[in-house]
């Protein structure tokens, strides 16, 4: 069987100041032509995988609803024997994702959010596909029993299963911020209560305890694919991800090895991160750290044992994204990089003077310039200089008129024209003055 990976898609994101839906629609339509294409040749996709983060935020725009609403729509429109298959990331509201799922599963789209639910696969032809959301702290627990008085010793019983946690408590660990810290050794032990409750808080204790119930479900005589959205341990971030603490959040990627086929949601470059597991990545690249990386779909077809065929089908996007240096009239009187004016762009200046304005100045010539980074500058500000700005700017004998003036010339040098700025600022400060006169 065949389907068709991707994921972290971050609907309703800002690339800085810009809104990226018209690039992200740009990317969907590409999901489309891909599952077109297969299907024309006579031999169609199977699946659709969505492994976390449709949104960006959990409560994203109606925009972005809409446009994933009309995405899901063509889809089961157009392709009627086609699975789709989705699950929260860390950037979802597992609640609102979960809208109408019950419906949509007669139509083939299965959005997993129960966490009751993650050993009840999918199956899709001879595969059964696992759906393993993202996991919150608290969102799962076990049930301990407390030690016997030594007194009256008993016959230890055998260890009861974890067991989830109540849906009311899941539900408010799906609104906590995704901190993912171990607290078990934190947790004071009531030994009055017959039994305790032990949640668990960390993606490593979360992961181990959903993929042990997992397991248990597992039939042999199936290809078993997981689809899950968390940080493998030994994978590549990018800026753009929401990562905690070090390596508080990572899980061991050998907890996969049992599947046929693992595929991962929540890190923004495409790479493999185990046996396999495969991350697709973003299909954007939503920082500049991501200049270089290759946005691709992976398209995966598994037979039960045998090697799954991984194959990257390249994206392309409405806007490139680049970090280029060079010097301010390079970029500015020079046609050397004109070929980057439709990228999403950073620039890193190499002069050793500060540019005044560059972004305004540039944007003329580069509308989607988003940052001008000017740190060689900065550093070669001598020490005397930034002294001297100090002094001026705590120099108590100097009027505010004076102070401005120093800030203007800061601002446009100390040769500008700058008297019309002045001649106002003294009207406007002395009007101040009088009104606050008058009040008193």
């Amino acid at each position: 069987m065949k389907f068709l990976q991707t994921g972290d898609l971050h609907l309703g994101k800002f690339f800085y100041e810009y809104p990226l839906l018209e690039d992200q629609k740009h990317v969907l339509k590409q999901l489309l032509d891909e599952l077109r294409a297969e299907q024309s040749a006579g031999v169609p996709y199977d699946a659709l995988v969505i492994a976390g983060d449709v949104y960006d935020r959990s409560l994203p725009p109606a925009e972005a609803v809409q446009v994933f609403s009309d995405f899901l729509a063509e889809v089961q429109r157009t392709f009627a024997e086609l699975y789709v298959l989705i699950i929260p990331g860390n950037h979802d509201s597992a609640i609102r994702l979960s809208y109408a799922q019950k419906i949509l599963e007669k139509q083939r789209i299965h959005i997993r959010t129960d966490l009751s639910r993650i050993d009840e696969p999918v199956i899709i032809k001879d595969a059964a596909f696992y759906l393993m959301p993202f996991l919150q702290p608290a969102s799962l627990s076990s049930i301990e029993k407390p030690a016997k008085p030594e007194a009256s010793p008993v016959k230890p019983e055998p260890a009861n299963p974890a067991v989830p946690a109540k849906a009311e408590e899941t539900e408010q660990a799906q609104q906590n911020l995704t901190f993912d810290f171990d607290t078990t050794d934190s947790v004071e032990t009531d030994s009055a209560q017959t039994e305790e409750k032990n949640y668990l808080m960390s993606q490593s204790a979360l992961a181990e305890e959903a993929l042990r119930r997992i397991n248990l479900a597992k039939s042999k005589d199936t290809a078993n694919v997981l689809v899950a959205h968390l940080f493998a341990a030994g994978s590549t971030e990018s800026d753009s991800e929401r990562i905690i603490w070090g390596t508080a959040e990572q899980v061991n990627s050998s907890l996969f090895d049992g599947f046929t086929y693992t595929a991962l949601g929540h890190l923004h470059r495409c790479q493999k991160a185990g046996k396999h597991a495969h991350y697709s990545g973003s299909p954007l690249a939503y920082s500049f750290s991501e200049a270089d990386a290759d946005k691709v779909f992976l398209r995966v077809e598994i037979e039960k044992d045998a090697e799954p065929a991984v194959t990257r089908i390249p994206i392309k996007p409405l806007h490139k994204v680049a970090s280029l240096s060079g010097t301010f009239d390079e970029f500015f009187s020079s046609n050397k990089y004109d070929g980057y004016k439709d990228c999403f762009l950073e620039i890193e200046s190499t002069e050793d003077s500060i540019i005044e304005n560059p972004v305004v100045l540039l944007r003329k010539k580069f509308p989607y310039l988003l940052s001008f980074k000017q740190e060689r500058a900065f550093e070669k500000i001598s020490t005397s200089e930034i002294a001297g700005r100090r002094t001026n700017i705590s120099n108590n004998e100097l009027s505010i008129n004076n102070q401005f003036e120093l800030f203007i010339k800061e601002i446009y040098g100390s040769d500008a024209d700058f008297s019309a700025e002045k001649t106002l600022f003294d009207e406007l400060f002395a009007k101040m003055k009088e009104e606050n006169h008058e009040a008193e």
